[in-house]
């Protein structure tokens, strides 16, 4: 998710979650292709694995995530419409140690979308099938798309037909369109219709969207057809969502001292995380817009029990994990217990 999944968000998710796959942020092949200097640096963090914080950390107070031998899989995420860049992203890529490459055909947002990028590539199925195969041709990685039900009415089955020509290693299906951005409700009908489509050719196919947890998650895989479900926005401020069967996640009561606690302390971990990975060496004074992509992680946290909104409101003006530290400690009396 652009903005959300960056390398400390999925490190808690790794640590706390222990989801079969991640994926990073997308990024813009064309960024990828000119982006030089500081500008490349930066973009580069995007592609930051959570096995590689886990062995940063491991001399420090956090304990490791994830070993060699680990089942999980990081996918890097790229969009665009040259070609030729998607090429020169998977070389990049492969070299950088990810499991795989997805390509983005589902960002509903109009700078992306308009440009043919995106969802945008609904509506343009040869050049679709043309990236898949040129970024195959490209990498030995498995190569993956992720999309959308159609543009402005559902053609599910028709749009998944043109993909599966190409075999990608996966898809994963969102049940919107792109006029519909994240309004209204998920199409889990057509996605299973879309299902079945994808196992006629011998494919695989991951729903997504709506999923509220895992008992949902296996309600809709089961119900629908699908061989795995994607969670995405019910992970903010909750990277243990997907090990919530497991007795360490699934006995605590929301709102309960024990959860609290849980919480406060995943919430300042999760800041002090991102600040190992992204305050600059040479910080200028008075600038902390580094921190401020956090802020967003911090308030989704800080919900579901007593004194949230207070603490919410304080820690959407933090520049450090110092700070974030401070406001914890100043409102320990008025949470339940932490």
């Amino acid at each position: 998710m652009d903005g959300v999944t960056d390398a400390a968000m999925r490190y808690m998710v790794a640590k706390y979650g222990h989801p079969d796959y991640l994926f990073t942020e997308f990024v813009s092949v064309d960024a990828l292709h000119h982006a030089t200097g500081e500008r490349r640096e930066r973009l580069l963090k995007t592609f930051v694995k959570a096995r590689d914080v886990g062995h940063w950390l491991q001399s420090s107070d956090h304990s490791p995530i994830i070993s060699q031998g680990s089942e999980l899989r990081e996918i890097a995420q790229i969009f665009g419409h040259n070609i030729e860049y998607f090429k020169e992203a998977a070389e990049l890529i492969e070299s950088l140690g990810f499991d795989g490459i997805d390509i983005n055909m589902g960002c509903p947002m109009h700078k992306v979308e308009d440009q043919g990028s995106g969802a945008g590539l609904i509506r343009t199925p040869e050049i679709a099938k043309e990236i898949v195969l040129a970024v195959k041709s490209a990498t030995k990685l498995p190569v993956s798309v992720k999309t959308r039900i159609g543009v402005d009415r559902d053609i599910a089955e028709e749009w998944m037909e043109q993909l599966m020509e190409v075999k990608p290693a996966f898809i994963s299906l969102h049940g919107r369109t792109l006029r519909q951005l994240y309004s209204g409700s998920a199409d889990w009908e057509a996605i299973g219709r879309a299902a079945r489509v994808v196992h006629k050719h011998g494919g695989i196919i991951f729903g997504n969207g709506d999923v509220e947890s895992i008992v949902d998650a296996q309600a809709k895989a089961a119900k629908y057809g699908v061989d795995g479900i994607l969670i995405g926005r019910s992970a903010e401020g909750n990277p243990g969502i997907f090990s919530e069967l497991q007795s360490s996640e699934h006995s605590l009561t929301q709102g309960s001292e024990l959860w609290v606690q849980r919480q406060i302390q995943r919430l300042i971990e999760h800041a002090q995380v991102f600040e190992k990975i992204f305050k600059p060496q040479i910080e200028k004074e008075g600038d902390y817009r580094w921190f401020m992509p956090m802020r967003k992680h911090l308030a989704w946290y800080c919900k579901g029990f007593e004194g949230a909104v207070e603490m919410r409101a304080k820690l959407m003006l933090t520049n450090s994990v110092s700070e974030v530290e401070q406001i914890v400690s100043s409102l320990r009396d008025f949470l339940p217990q932490v």
